[in-house]
C-alpha cells in the first residue's frame, strides 16, 4: 500500500509507479494526516483509481472496513 498526497486519476501513472514500487493499493487522503498525527488508517477498497470510478462498491467497502476496526478494538484490552 503507498499513501499519496494527491489525487491518483491517470491509470497509466498509477500502472507505471505499482510496477515499479511493488505496489497494490493506493491510500490518496490519510496521508496528509498520517504525517501529523499518529494513527491507524483502515479502508475499504472500492475502485481501481482511474477515469472508471464508480460508486457502487463504496458502501460495501465502507462496511467491510468498519467491520475489520470493529474486530481490531475488540482485541485491544481495555
Amino acid at each position: 500500500m503507498l499513501g499519496c498526497s494527491q489525487l491518483m486519476e491517470d491509470a497509466l501513472a498509477r500502472d507505471e509507479l505499482a510496477e515499479k514500487e511493488h505496489v497494490l493499493c493506493f491510500e490518496m487522503e490519510a496521508a496528509g494526516l498520517a504525517n501529523h498525527f499518529p494513527c491507524v488508517v483502515i479502508r475499504g477498497i472500492c475502485d481501481y483509481s482511474d477515469s472508471h470510478r464508480g460508486r457502487e462498491w463504496q458502501g460495501y467497502a465502507a462496511l467491510v472496513a468498519a467491520a475489520y476496526a470493529k474486530e481490531l478494538l475488540l482485541q485491544i484490552p481495555p
